[in-house]
């Protein structure tokens, strides 16, 4: 903190116009300030160091102007926010909440007045002169002094004092992170209720401690996805073209998804402006490392996930209670900048793509039945896409959701076919009552959260996202259901690829579901004399917006067949003189370990049959292998 002093015979302070939106909120008759008479004045500004231990700074403070007031026998002391003492300031919402405070501890020995923070001002006032009338101080956080650390005391909340397994009929277990072992359940062999147990152990930290590198890290530079980027920082990667497929067909999906679960998408910036109050309070709630970005006018921060930007844009849309539940979705560019040693490959990342799902509801009827309609299609993606029979389902809310709504939590899991955990707290420690994970258990025994959705209490009466009711008036919705169906692209690639490692390690073939596989088809000419007809062949496969490429490099067969085993590809089609003479096609399909003779035709309708109303993309690399580069 940075003080300017000043003995003065008078003050006169005039409030013009708001300059940052964490300010005073003041009547017509404050924004005029005549004080005539002898007064202390403290110009202050709080510094970005100041956030780390006010404590220290504040008793500093309090001790020097406390003396300063009886060597000068002066009881008046006007507090004057004044920014430009400092080019380092403190966030404007914590120098307003602490101005206050400082207010309110002075005011209890001497009077106190404390002009208008967050606004433009003129001010007026005559120093009287004499040798202790003018000082400055700089003072430093220091460390002796324990400081109250209200966020961390805000989060107690967040500790949980009941835990509930719930199996596949719906039947409860209450279990403590002593006994969970002991639970019934688990003596059943079947995947479901070992899955849970696993994912059980983990969230009482009981699990395995596997040092070893995960295998999507292996499988990903393998396969050239992505990998890291030395010229970044670790937790930002770079994409290869196949990697940048998968990524991109995925949020074709999620956008399906939402377009079909019936919301409008919309695009929001990645900056957040550090001084807004109410996206700073929702931040401030959450709880998230933040990256922050000084680009000279002010501390921005790079979004941590949609929500601080899609609840200002949902604030502007105006809907009717006819036309509710309001549902939006965005692709958001997300940034958390986590601890060096907490990033790990894609499980945990400091750069990632949310695909995120909003709907504000006007009643909680509603909200339950959308709420429900989220959790069967994640479902439908863990099982058909992401990990089937390898997830479970977890739980956190407060113990009055939970024991209010019981009955209907506990059918959404028995209606999906997945065991539950429940964790639950005495108090809300963020915006939700509940929310659920979709979890994939991984190769090395740990788990990812996929898909979530979450029940949001606080935010529709905090951004006054509302609907117009019958009689016209603006209504604050009472739930908003967050929900996000991959979580994020590389977690969900994350989970997908750990679930390839799981199949290889049990035995089974590794590939890709053929409508995330880079390339769906690989022909293999005999030789340079089949290469004509396997050009024609790709072209017309291609007409019907199927990846296919052409192994056209002077390799051996052999090996040709064995690159596209590598790579997994899901159909290898060779040409060879008897092909062309009896045009039937040799094809060797992945997922049946089989070959078929087929023509064009039967292959085209096999793979489109195989590809139903999924996504599809074209190709982003050259068709020909020759042509690629490495």
């Amino acid at each position: 903190m940075r003080i300017l002093g000043i003995h003065s015979k008078f003050i006169k302070i005039k409030a013009i116009e708001k300059a940052t939106y964490d300010c005073d909120d003041l009547a017509a008759d404050q924004k005029e300030q005549n004080i005539d008479q002898e007064c202390v004045i403290i110009f202050m500004a709080l510094e970005k160091e100041d956030e780390k231990n006010f404590a220290s700074v504040q008793e500093q403070l309090l001790a020097d102007t406390n003396k300063r007031l009886a060597q000068l026998g002066c009881s008046l002391l006007i507090l004057y926010p004044y920014v430009h003492l400092t080019s380092h300031p403190a966030s404007p919402k914590f120098s307003l909440t602490k101005m206050k405070e400082l207010e309110k501890i002075f005011a209890q020995k001497v009077d106190v007045v404390r002009a208008p923070f967050g606004w433009y001002k003129s001010f007026q006032f005559e120093n009287l002169g004499h040798p202790l009338s003018e000082w400055s101080a700089h003072y430093h956080p220091g460390d002796k002094i324990k400081i109250r650390d209200p966020e961390k005391e805000k989060r107690k909340g967040a500790e949980f004092s009941n835990y509930i397994i719930v199996d596949l009929n719906g039947k409860e277990y209450p279990v403590n992170p002593d006994n969970f072992l002991q639970c019934p359940v688990f003596i059943n062999p079947s995947i479901e209720y070992q899955n849970l147990k696993i994912f059980v152990e983990n969230e009482f930290k009981q699990g395995e401690d596997n040092q070893q590198i995960p295998m999507h890290i292996k499988l990903m530079k393998e396969h050239k996805l992505l990998d890291y980027c030395e010229v970044s920082e670790k937790g930002h990667f770079k994409w290869y073209p196949k990697g940048l497929l998968i990524h991109q067909l995925m949020l074709d999906y999620a956008a399906q998804i939402a377009y079909d679960w019936g919301a409008f998408q919309m695009k929001n910036p990645l900056l957040i402006r550090g001084d807004h109050n109410v996206v700073g309070e929702l931040m401030g709630e959450f709880h998230e490392r933040d990256y922050q970005v000084d680009g000279g006018r002010g501390i921005c921060y790079l979004r941590y996930a949609s929500d601080p930007l899609a609840f200002p844009f949902m604030n502007k849309v105006r809907f009717s209670h006819k036309q509710s539940p309001l549902k939006v979705y965005e692709e958001a560019n997300c940034f958390r900048n986590e601890q060096q040693g907490e990033v790990s490959g894609l499980k945990r990342v400091r750069n990632f793509h949310m695909t995120d799902m909003h709907a504000a509801c006007i009643s909680v009827k509603e909200a339950q039945a959308e709420f429900e309609k989220l959790c069967f299609i994640f479902a439908d993606i863990m099982n058909n896409i992401i990990s089937n029979k390898r997830w479970v389902l977890g739980w956190e809310g407060t113990v009055d959701f939970y024991q209010e709504n019981k009955d209907w939590l506990i059918n959404i899991s028995k209606q999906i076919g997945v065991p539950a955990f429940f964790k639950l707290m005495p108090q809300m420690s963020h915006y939700y009552a509940i929310k659920n994970e979709f979890q994939a258990i991984t190769e090395d025994q740990s788990n990812i959260q996929v898909s979530t959705v979450q029940w949001d209490v606080k935010d529709g009466p905090r951004f006054d996202i509302g609907y117009i009711n019958e009689e016209g008036n603006k209504i604050p919705c009472p739930v908003i259901l967050h929900a996000s169906s991959f979580g994020s692209i590389e977690r969900s690639l994350c989970a997908l690829l750990e679930n390839i490692a799981l199949d290889i390690k049990n035995q089974k073939i590794p590939m890709f579901p053929l409508w995330l596989s880079p390339s769906q088809v690989r022909i293999i000419p005999l030789s340079e004399n089949h290469l004509d007809y396997a050009k024609n062949l790709c072209r017309k496969i291609t007409q019907q917006g199927i990846r296919i490429d052409v192994d056209d490099r002077s390799e051996s067969l052999s090996k040709r067949i064995r690159d596209a085993e590598k790579e997994w590809l899901p159909y290898i089609i060779v040409i060879g003189n008897k092909e062309i003479e009896q045009e039937k096609l040799s094809v060797r399909i992945r997922s049946q370990k089989e070959n078929l003779n087929l023509n064009t035709e039967q292959i085209i309708e096999l793979i489109k049959e195989e590809l139903a109303d999924m996504p599809q993309r074209k190709m982003m690399w050259p068709q020909y292998l020759s042509k690629r580069p490495i």
